[in-house]
C-alpha cells in the first residue's frame, strides 16, 4: 500500500514555488497532482508524486532550501486532529510519544524512533521503505523542529540537528531556521539533545483534555492499529544498522519479541529476516552514495559492514558494479537530469521578496 501524505505538506507550495521563478501548477501537473487537491490541506496525495514535486521543485530553481523554506510555516495546527492531543500534554517526553504514537495520522510517510541514554536522547526520523528524497526529509526536519521546539510549550532547544546529506549551498537558511548546531553528513536523520530534557513541563497542558482527545483519535476511521511483524522489521533495522545491532538477535530483542517466535512470524508473513536486513542495506548504501559526502568505508560501516571488502563484494553483487563507480555513474546522471528538468519546465521571472516574506505567507 503507498503511502500517503496530507496535503498540509504542500502549505505554501504555489507561494514559494513562484518566488523562484516556476509555475507551480505545471509542476503539479508533471508530477501527477492536481492543484485542487491542495484545497483542503486534511486530504491525503500519494507520497512519492509529492516528494518527486518537492525534489524537482529545488533542482529546476537551484534552491536546495527549498524543502526547508516551504517547512518554516508550519504551526502546531499544521498536525490536524493530533495537534489537540500534543498540544496538552504533560511534558515534552510525552509531547514526543505521543507524535511518534499517532504518526500515521499525521503522516504516513515516515517513521520515528527516540533513543534515551543515561544524560542524552536521540530523536531519529527516516521515510518508510521504498521512498527517498533529500527534499523531503529537509521538510519534514523543518517541521518537527517547528513543532517540538517553537510550537511546544516547553520552552527548550535541541543541541544539535542532524542531516544524513552533505552540507547545502544555501547553509544560511538552514542556519536561519534551526537555532543551534547543525550536523551534515551525519549517520542518521534527527536531533539530539540532553535526557532532562524530556522531563521538561508543558505550559499548555490539560491532562483531562489530553484523555478526550486521545479517545476521540482512537475513533477516527482508517487508521491501521496493528503493524505486521514485517512492517515493524522493515522500520527498525534502518535505525539499528549502523551501530550493529541489526541482526535477526538485536531486532527480535528491540521489539520484544522472542527470537523463535520472531522468527516463525516472519515466516508465516512470507518473509525473511535476510531478505529485510538486505534491502535496508541496499536503500542506505543508494542514499548516503547519491546525496552525501561520505567516504566509501564509512558507508560500508554505517550498513553495518566492519570491512570495506565485504561491503563492496556485497555492494557488486546486488549492482554489478564497485560503489565508488556506482556513484560516479550516478552524480553524472543526475547532472544531466537536472540540466534537462531546467531547460524543460517553462519558467516565469522570479519575483523579488524577501524570505521572510515566504515564512509568513501562510
Amino acid at each position: 500500500m503507498q503511502a500517503r501524505v496530507r496535503a498540509v505538506m504542500l502549505t505554501n507550495y504555489t507561494e514559494v514555488a513562484r518566488h523562484f521563478g516556476l509555475d507551480p501548477y505545471a509542476m503539479l501537473g508533471r508530477c501527477g497532482l492536481h492543484p485542487s487537491s491542495l484545497r483542503d490541506p486534511e486530504n491525503w496525495l500519494p507520497g512519492k508524486p509529492l516528494l518527486r514535486l518537492l525534489d524537482d521543485s529545488a533542482a529546476v530553481t537551484g534552491r536546495d532550501d527549498f524543502g526547508v523554506l516551504l517547512g518554516e510555516s508550519r504551526t502546531f495546527a499544521s498536525l490536524g486532529p493530533v495537534s489537540v492531543l500534543l498540544r496538552h500534554e504533560i511534558t515534552l517526553g510525552q509531547i514526543i510519544a505521543r507524535a511518534v504514537e499517532y504518526r500515521r495520522l499525521i503522516n504516513e510517510m515516515v517513521d520515528v524512533l527516540l533513543r534515551t541514554y543515561r544524560r542524552s536522547a536521540v530523536l531519529e526520523w527516516k521515510l518508510v521503505h521504498g521512498l527517498h528524497s533529500t527534499q523531503g526529509m529537509n521538510i519534514l526536519a523543518t517541521i518537527a523542529y517547528r513543532i517540538l521546539v517553537d510550537g511546544a510549550g516547553c520552552k527548550w532547544q535541541p543541541e544539535c540537528v542532524h542531516f544524513r546529506q552533505s552540507s547545502p549551498m544555501h547553509l544560511a537558511t538552514f542556519q536561519r531556521v534551526f537555532r543551534c548546531s547543525l550536523e551534515f553528513d551525519s549517520s542518521f536523520d534527527g536531533i539530539s539533545f540532553p535526557s532532562r530534557c524530556l522531563d521538561f513541563p508543558n505550559e499548555y497542558a490539560d491532562p483531562g483534555l489530553a484523555i478526550h482527545a486521545r479517545r476521540l483519535l482512537d475513533l477516527v476511521p482508517g487508521v491501521r492499529k496493528e503493524e505486521t511483524l514485517t512492517e515493524r522489521v522493515r522500520s527498525t533495522i534502518p535505525f539499528l544498522i549502523s551501530n550493529g545491532q541489526a541482526d535477526v538477535q538485536g531486532v527480535a530483542r528491540y521489539l520484544g519479541v522472542p527470537l523463535r517466535t520472531f522468527q516463525r512470524k516472519l515466516a508465516a508473513e512470507g518473509e525473511s529476516f535476510g531478505t529485510l536486513l538486505n534491502e535496508a542495506r541496499r536503500e542506505l548504501a543508494v542514499r548516503y552514495l547519491a546525496s552525501s559526502n561520505q567516504s566509501i568505508t564509512m558507508i560500508a560501516q554505517l550498513t553495518g559492514y566492519s570491512a570495506l571488502s565485504s561491503f563492496t563484494r556485497w555492494f557488486i553483487a546486488e549492482f554489478g558494479i564497485p560503489p565508488g563507480k556506482w556513484r560516479r555513474t550516478t552524480l553524472a546522471r543526475t547532472a544531466r537530469h537536472l540540466k534537462s528538468q531546467a531547460t524543460s519546465v517553462s519558467r516565469t521571472q522570479p519575483e523579488r521578496l524577501e524570505s521572510s516574506e515566504l515564512a509568513s505567507a501562510s
